[in-house]
């Protein structure tokens, strides 16, 4: 089991850095189109795609792991929602091109094949369209024993750094026009921001990944942060 499956085993919603404060914080402050068509590529349990819902946008939700599209769904009988959920491959799905006029990831770009998901995000995105992504980043050298450390937990490919992640999205035609570090945003921390949702009886060995993955966390507290990026396609494309 690695560490994406243990999400998705014990049903965690707003496992992103931040977690849904975050989601609701840039929402609040960047004020998109209540007529805005947006995915939430790699929408997890559902919990961002609840919340934008509830704002009044048109969001559908996909992703490739078949027990998080069963969690939403399930949130959808559970609130009377119908919101409508794809389980699908974020880096060749069946969305007809030029659909989107935003596309939310959160957490989700890293643990992809960004050669493949970056052009299918431009395809799908509208001229003009924006994609809003938090990842994980870098802010300090890593040893190749700590990247390598890093990356077999997580099943990521590379740490990227933020000029690194802006050479990516600017290589496949999605400059990133703004950039948001963890030491930019501030939000009230008194609502949880993650949920807990298991499906089934949790191993044993549940609770040492997740143990691994505190431990991790406070071990690299000083090298690896998170950003928000905007990055908006081209019109001409």
């Amino acid at each position: 089991m690695n560490y994406l499956n243990l999400l998705s085993l014990l049903g965690i919603g707003g496992a992103h850095p931040g977690g849904i404060m975050l989601t609701k914080k840039i929402f609040e402050s960047e004020q998109f189109p209540l007529d805005s068509k947006i995915l939430d590529a790699g929408c997890g349990t559902g919990q961002t795609t609840s919340y934008l819902h509830q704002l009044g946008y048109q969001i559908t939700g996909l992703d490739i792991n078949t027990q998080m599209i069963e969690h939403a769904k399930n949130r959808n009988l559970n609130l009377n929602f119908d919101i409508p959920y794809m389980n699908e491959d974020l880096s060749h799905t069946t969305v007809p091109n030029h659909t989107y006029d935003l596309i939310l990831c959160e957490s989700v770009l890293n643990f992809t094949s960004l050669p493949n998901t970056l052009p299918e995000l431009s395809r799908i995105l509208k001229p003009g369209g924006i994609v809003v992504a938090i990842e994980m980043i870098r802010n300090a050298s890593l040893t190749t024993e700590e990247e390598l450390e890093l990356t077999a937990f997580y099943g990521c490919e590379h740490i990227y750094s933020i000029s690194e992640w802006n050479n990516l999205f600017t290589e496949y035609e999605l400059p990133i026009y703004k950039h948001l570090s963890q030491v930019d945003l501030t939000f009230d921390d008194n609502e949880p921001t993650t949920e807990f949702s298991p499906i089934k009886s949790i191993p044993d060995h549940a609770f040492m990944l997740l143990s691994e993955h505190e431990r991790l966390t406070i071990k690299y507290a000083n090298k690896l942060s998170y950003c928000v990026f905007f990055a908006r396609k081209k019109r001409n494309n």
